[in-house]
């Protein structure tokens, strides 16, 4: 099941001397209220507002967020420099940003455009730094994934500005002042592309496939670097620290050891420990499952749930024993549907269809 693949280098990005100074304060965990600026703390966001798709993850942020941050993986709340409010929909593929007046809403929008959300960039641990543009590419996060009004993809202030006037032009409203910035529709096959060289470095030295660790990136993230969980799973593949980072460091590299949340949330780091952890599922945990491509789907559903919870899924007492014996006698397809039917989780039956739906799309690259 687990093939080979051709090592590749990894991206290193560093921030370069000369990058635009654009002076910002870079919160991650900071924007936990999901209010108009300006208005007082009791005041909710009138949803009635917004344009469906925007009212649907400021709605989803309110309820699935606490007082250090977003807790869905796919939303990124981001607070600049001005005195405004940005949320990034890595999932739908939408920013929206809220401020106190339009001059603010201007710069911060300017700033989401032109800024670079990563890790490898700034420092995750002060959300702090100067220098935005990344200095392999000279170009911000979001190149390609936004382009303006000429079509064009945007990488100077210059055009940022125009673009933004276009937008405030264009989605002038009475209300206090909010703008919507969409992603182009294949927004995800670009970001992605940001860390297909993390995935086959990880895929040539763990054995696991590219399709299988990108589209868990995809499910678990929507490419988001800074991704955080309710239960608290950093960066794109979505790690414990305590749990798979644990057994990454203590299986893998033969010593105890926790990783702290900047190197989980660092691409290059979360992508190893999240690949190498694959590996643990299917050399440890669901050793004896025969079948590369029964294998494969057990490792998908325990990625999500757990070994633990696919045993229990199988067998009536756990046994891990009984639970494999189970799987090797079923086909391929009756495995498949028992996963998407039958496993005690709903969040695992339904992880299991969109990983490995997605997986196709990455069979090629």
């Amino acid at each position: 099941m687990r093939k080979i693949l051709a090592q590749l280098p990894s991206l290193r990005l560093n921030i370069a001397n000369d990058s635009p100074r654009i002076a910002y304060c870079f919160y991650l965990f900071a924007c936990s209220l999901l209010y108009t600026p300006g208005v007082a703390s009791d005041a909710p966001l009138n949803l009635d507002t917004y344009e469906p798709d925007v009212a649907a993850l400021l709605e989803e942020y309110q309820n699935e967020s606490d007082d250090v941050g977003s807790m869905l993986p796919s939303v990124l709340a981001y607070q600049g420099e001005t005195n405004a409010r940005t949320f990034v929909d890595f999932a739908r593929g939408i920013i929206s940003i809220t401020a106190v007046d339009a001059t603010s809403l201007r710069r911060a929008a300017v700033e989401i455009i032109l800024t670079q959300i990563d890790p490898s960039v700034i420092d995750a641990a002060t959300a702090n730094d100067l220098g935005l543009v990344n200095s392999k590419t000279q170009k911000p996060f979001f190149y390609q994934q936004i382009i303006d009004q000429d079509k064009l993809p945007i990488a100077s202030v210059w055009r940022a500005e125009r673009f933004v006037d276009f937008l405030m032009n264009r989605q002038a409203s009475t209300q206090s002042p909010s703008l919507t910035i969409s992603l182009i529709r294949q927004h995800k096959e670009i970001a992605g592309a940001k860390y297909i060289d993390f995935a086959r470095t990880a895929s040539t030295k763990h054995r696991i496939p590219v399709p299988l660790i990108m589209a868990i990136i995809e499910t678990e993230s929507s490419f988001n670097p800074m991704a955080r969980s309710r239960s608290n799973a950093l960066g794109l593949m979505q790690i414990k620290a305590d749990t798979a980072g644990r057994d990454y460091f203590s299986i893998i590299k033969g010593y105890s050891h926790t990783p702290t949340s900047t190197h989980l949330y660092a691409p290059a780091n979360n992508v190893e420990i999240g690949t190498g952890y694959l590996s643990i599922l299917a050399d440890r945990y669901l050793a004896g499952i025969y079948h590369p491509l029964k294998l494969q789907y057990a490792i998908i559903s325990s990625y999500n749930g757990g070994a633990g919870n696919l045993y229990k899924s199988l067998a009536p007492t756990g046994g891990k024993k009984a639970a494999i014996a189970r799987v090797n006698a079923m086909t391929v397809d009756e495995f498949y549907w028992f996963l998407t039917n039958r496993h005690i989780r709903e969040e695992s039956r339904n992880y299991v269809k969109k990983v490995t739906r997605r997986m196709a799309k990455y069979e090629n690259i």
